[in-house]
């Protein structure tokens, strides 16, 4: 009988659909290992950030820094994008050294935020960006002969701005840097999120928990994110629109700590032990304040202060 040297058809069909079946199996697996090894390598990055706010507060008479500097009219700089590092655009900076002018305010409001302050502590800016997230031009384009632009992920919370460490109440437990405009890394530029509202520039820009009582009537939070509302500094704080996933890494998010530690906690949840979104505005793919138009302008939770809780310096977490 002669000796077959080749498979049937049916054979090689089994072969393809055990092949097909290996492939289904394990594909998953190593989409979930490159987000597990993608998360790793950005906690290691926040964990940087951490123990670099902590060093430079430590070195600052244990005060943290500035959510923003002043514009050039004096006024503070806390509703417009400023520029990381504070000096890379040349154009930005020659109308800074030249009068304060145009973009201007984005180098001298930049000069002395908590990221800029803290860059002989971090050195490589490049641990500000979140791997893998997608850039978002920033304000000014980069041009030839400018300097190197941050891409920056992680933002910082307003509430500590100018605070001392000591009136932390909960230092483990309360936040300093995160991904708040989630997985996505502005070019060049940031600010802080959330950001106190700081309109008088004649008294300092601190969080001030003593402010009216809202009755739980949120409706008139987060509407001043100018110098009209005529509010004492820091009564109030404000969230800037978010536009991209909150979904990082399988749901999750990497958050650095005011004692210097970093962690991953879940993100969407509505948690607000965790989350300072209301669950009800996410969108089917975890954008906050995408639900539905009737959600704009109440990204966030406040609380009877117009102060979302899960930033607030006075409280336990």
């Amino acid at each position: 009988m002669p000796r077959r040297n080749a498979f049937t058809l049916i054979e090689l069909l089994v072969v393809i659909a055990i092949i097909a079946i290996l492939a289904a199996i394990l594909f998953p697996v190593f989409a979930q290992a490159k987000v597990a090894a993608k998360k790793t390598a950005d906690l290691s990055n926040v964990k940087q950030l951490a123990l670099g706010s902590a060093m430079y507060t430590s070195d600052n008479d244990d005060t943290f820094g500035l959510q923003s500097g002043r514009a050039c009219d004096g006024t503070y700089d806390f509703n417009s994008r400023i520029l990381v590092p504070a000096t890379w655009s040349v154009s930005a900076t020659a109308q800074d050294t030249g009068g304060c002018s145009g973009d201007g305010k984005r180098v001298e409001g930049g000069k002395t935020y908590m990221l800029n302050a803290m860059g002989p502590y971090v050195k490589n800016l490049d641990m500000l960006a979140m791997p893998g997230a997608p850039l978002q031009a920033g304000a000014i384009a980069v041009m030839p002969g400018d300097a190197k632009p941050a891409n920056v992920s992680y933002m910082f919370n307003g509430l500590l701005s100018q605070a001392n460490a000591t009136s932390v109440m909960s230092p483990s437990g309360e936040p300093i840097f995160w991904p708040a405009f989630g997985q996505v890394a502005r070019i060049g530029d940031t600010y802080a999120e959330p950001f106190l509202e700081c309109p008088s520039p004649n008294t300092p820009c601190v969080f001030d928990p003593g402010g009216p009582n809202n009755g739980g009537d949120v409706s008139g939070c987060n509407e001043h994110d100018d110098h009209s509302s005529g509010k004492p500094n820091g009564q109030q704080s404000g969230f800037g629109n978010i536009h991209y996933t909150s979904w990082a890494f399988g749901k999750q998010q990497n958050w650095a700590f005011t004692d210097g530690h970093a962690k991953s906690r879940p993100a969407g949840t509505g948690d607000q032990k965790y989350d300072p979104f209301p669950l009800a505005g996410y969108s089917d793919a975890g954008v906050p304040d995408a639900k539905d138009s009737s959600w704009s302008g109440y990204e966030a939770v406040f609380d009877q202060n117009c102060h979302t809780p899960l930033f607030r310096p006075d409280i336990q977490h």
